[in-house]
């Protein structure tokens, strides 16, 4: 888990109930963009990950309120985007 949050910034929900794979693939991704990025396991999940590998409350994401837009636009399909250039 990173909290990279700069002046306390709020921090927005961007995703909730992932995986642990996916929860992974997209802090790595939007950390590789410069967003500082929040993860917390839900209810037990994270004692549950320790004992038996799986996580069956799901992983939530957040980013600081200001760069929402900035994540979601990273996270947007490659095809969306071609899309709207066309």
């Amino acid at each position: 888990m990173s909290e990279e949050y700069i002046d306390n910034d709020k921090e927005a929900l961007l995703f909730s109930n992932l995986n642990s794979v996916v929860a992974e693939i997209i802090v790595s991704k939007l950390q590789s963009y410069g967003v500082p990025v929040l993860k917390r396991a839900t209810g037990t999940g994270e004692i549950m990950e320790i004992y038996t590998g799986v996580n069956l409350y799901g992983i939530d994401i957040y980013v600081p309120e200001h760069m929402i837009d900035v994540a979601k636009e990273l996270l947007r399909p490659i095809d969306e985007n071609e899309d709207e250039d066309s």
